[in-house]
């Protein structure tokens, strides 16, 4: 499946255990020898107050704590499959809501980002609306926790900007102890900005629903989006976030299968 281009393998372990080893999901991620995908996804029965339990690896085998155009992916199945109006997703980033929008389109609510250094983290005390930190032409303007780590850049062209390289740069610092997803935005209006983000463990992807958010909320706060809900263009399409009067995202966005099999 993917989120607007953002790809899955999706293993369905709901009724038989599946906790592959670095080297299968390397293996099955493989775009030239394996399926190819961006991350793995393991669906687990739910826990406590989850209906789903939603494991995601990244391709160099590490367990990421969350992942939005995942998390999209894996509740359409199961809103699907169950008719329900809603799923609750559990991930290591924590409890997720997710709501059917229209056909093919899911909403997900989480809690407010956290901007708190050590909840980034980050390697020792700092603003995380004005870190000084810096790589080429790119400044990050924002550090925060969407479950997982973001640092967002904001760019006057980012047709201009040789992400990898300068993102990747930015990703390693050492005040990341867990790395970062780099977000590199540029606002098009009060309602709209363009983003592409280089993920961890050093890819470019076709979106990225926690770095729309994050990008979203850091424009936010530093006065660049003003309106309560923007488009965020990515290179596989288009995004939606908002912000509810409580300080909750909402991001919307599509899922499509691309092809259901069987590994042997």
């Amino acid at each position: 499946m993917h989120g607007a281009g953002n790809d899955f393998v999706l293993i369905d372990g709901r009724t038989r255990r599946f906790r592959p080893s670095a080297a299968q999901i390397s293996a099955i991620c493989d775009r030239h020898f394996g399926v190819g995908g961006d991350q793995l996804l393991v669906l687990e029965p739910g826990e406590e107050a989850a209906d789903l339990r939603l494991r995601i690896y990244n391709i160099d085998g590490q367990e990421a704590e969350t992942c939005l155009n995942a998390t999209r992916c894996a509740a359409w199945i199961i809103l699907n499959e169950t008719g329900a109006s809603s799923v609750r997703i559990a991930t290591m980033g924590g409890l997720i809501k997710a709501s059917a929008a229209a056909p093919m389109q899911v909403t997900l609510r989480q809690p407010e980002p956290r901007f708190e250094w050590q909840s980034v983290p980050l390697a020792e005390p700092r603003d995380t609306l004005n870190l000084g930190l810096q790589a080429g032409p790119l400044t990050a303007q924002g550090a925060l926790s969407m479950g997982n780590p973001h640092l967002t850049c904001f760019v006057p062209d980012l047709d201009a900007i040789d992400v990898p390289r300068w993102a990747d740069q930015l990703q390693k610092h050492p005040l990341l102890p867990q790395g970062a997803n780099v977000g590199v935005a540029q606002i098009l209006s009060p309602e709209a900005m363009r983003l592409v983000v280089w993920e961890r463990p050093g890819i470019l992807t076709q979106a990225c629903g926690s770095g729309a958010c994050a990008a979203f909320t850091v424009a936010r706060r530093l006065g660049l989006i003003t309106a309560d809900r923007a488009e965020v263009a990515m290179p596989g399409g288009k995004l939606f976030v908002e912000e509810t009067p409580e300080g909750a995202l909402l991001l919307t966005g599509p899922v499509a299968v691309a092809f259901w099999g069987q590994l042997p």
